[in-house]
């Protein structure tokens, strides 16, 4: 095989590795904008709630999107990294 064809074959191995993360990162960011609007959402219906049982199952489940939430923009963090280093 010439050099000059495993050389296309090898960047388009890591060009699929790009696309990869690329489409990784996109969706991960999708998902952390609807974490973000349900997060609203429950703030205000818990700002709305007066039965103290619904506001704690309110503030249960926001607590739990929180967390959700922190552990997404930590992997998107640690994603921007990846490809800062592979410019």
């Amino acid at each position: 095989m010439k050099p000059k064809k495993m050389l296309n074959k090898l960047k388009d191995i890591l060009s699929a590795e790009r696309h990869a993360q690329l489409e990784k990162y996109t969706s991960l960011k999708k998902l952390l904008k609807s974490l973000r609007i349900e997060k609203k959402k429950l703030e205000k219906e818990l700002s709305n709630a007066v039965d103290e049982e619904s506001r704690h199952e309110i503030a249960n489940r926001l607590k739990v999107l929180s967390v959700q939430r922190k552990k997404g923009l930590k992997i998107l963090k640690e994603l921007q990294k990846e490809r800062e280093q592979q410019k």
